[in-house]
């Protein structure tokens, strides 16, 4: 999840105490569970879908079924030409395709680009945090970590605003992962989670949705959000001790590859061999010097240019090491993400030894409290 390019949402702060399941009394700070009332009018998030499988050919089938084609610009729809893009009502949809098989509760959108489908889902809110939570989590993850991811999620999204040109959100880690209907017991703890919690965000000092987010493990220790993302903080998140996992990985990459990464987010040619790497209490590269010219740049941007330079799968945090050896550098780390907020690894942990949603919040968003949506 990608916290770059942030337009924070600003709504109304209800005050109010929230209820346990199942209780006749109230207990101060803890998140209700009983049901809620039906807003007046559903929100909704509009979700760009399947980009990274760049389809040209898909078929659907829900309340109704039919097959769609792009060729150049051109939408065919059932072997005719389509002039406008293709709106098909909100249902159950199957999604097929070279390398694409996906169930979505949405209404969709499909336009033809340079022969491919762009293809925009849009979702009821409760709907899009229940599908990413479900995705983003370990199908044993415990149902009180369920519910502070559910929460961390539906923040994020309000809090990020519109992210790309066709829609809020995509259904990649540069937004939130939504892999669509998947494992079906899975995505039944996680609709619960999502309705336990419905409505309910994290709020910021001024009444403004946190731009919440999470990030796998963090290794023992998450990392402080000024440090990796810049200032001003909205993320209601702090550099925190964890029961993480140290999770910890190495990677062999080419110094070729580490000069290049480093030049992407320097602006300009930088060789590995200059490269200073400044660390935060958390160990967590929060900034990178150029030695030659005297250039610096984020730890967390180098992160990722690192990553993908060398693969997502090898670059798994910005909690490293690097030591340069002939025509190679080793990478050592420990975590997996950027280390921010929430982190589900400790998270799932920390709910399996008695922890609530609640307590989970408090622990890794210390600048934010749960409050209720305006109308829910």
């Amino acid at each position: 999840m990608n916290a770059a390019g942030v337009a924070v949402l600003i709504a109304a702060l209800v005050a109010g105490t929230a209820s346990d399941a199942g209780s006749t009394s109230s207990r101060p700070g803890s998140i209700a569970r009983e049901a809620k009332p039906k807003p007046a009018a559903d929100t909704q998030v509009d979700v760009r879908i399947l980009s990274k499988h760049r389809p040209a050919r898909l078929r659907l089938d829900g309340p109704r079924s039919l097959e769609v084609v792009a060729t150049g610009n051109t939408l065919i729809v059932e072997g005719r030409p389509q002039p406008n893009a293709l709106r098909l009502d909100a249902g159950r949809w199957h999604v097929r395709g070279r390398g694409v098989d996906r169930r979505y509760e949405a209404a969709l959108s499909l336009e033809a680009r340079d022969g491919e489908l762009i293809v925009v889902a849009t979702f009821a809110l409760e709907t899009y945090v229940a599908d990413v939570t479900a995705s983003e989590t370990e199908v044993d993850t415990p149902f009180e970590a369920l519910r502070a991811q559910a929460i961390t999620a539906r923040s994020y999204v309000l809090a990020s605003g519109k992210r790309h040109d066709e829609a809020r959100a995509c259904d990649l880690t540069h937004c939130q992962v939504l892999r669509g209907e998947g494992f079906a017991r899975h995505l039944r703890r996680a609709r619960d989670a999502a309705r336990s919690t419905e409505g309910i965000v994290l709020r910021l000092s001024d009444g403004a949705i946190a731009l919440a987010p999470f990030h796998a493990s963090c290794g023992g220790h998450t990392a402080e959000p000024v440090a990796v993302f810049g200032a001003p903080d909205r993320t209601g998140a702090a550099a925190v001790p964890d029961r993480c996992p140290a999770s910890p990985w190495r990677a062999v990459v080419p110094r070729t590859r580490v000069s290049a990464a480093a030049s992407d987010v320097l602006g300009g040619p930088a060789q590995a061999e200059d490269l200073l790497l400044d660390r935060d209490s958390s160990g967590a590269v929060v900034r990178i010097v150029d030695r030659a010219s005297g250039r610096d740049a984020r730890g967390d941007a180098f992160f990722r240019a690192l990553g993908a330079r060398a693969g997502w799968d090898r670059i798994r945090s910005a909690r490293f090491s690097m030591t340069l050896g002939g025509d190679q550098a080793l990478l050592e780390g420990q975590g997996h993400g950027h280390g921010v907020g929430l982190c589900q690894a400790g998270a799932a942990l920390l709910a399996r030894q008695g922890w609530t949603a609640e307590q989970l919040l408090a622990h890794y968003f210390p600048r934010a409290l749960p409050g209720k949506l305006a109308g829910k």
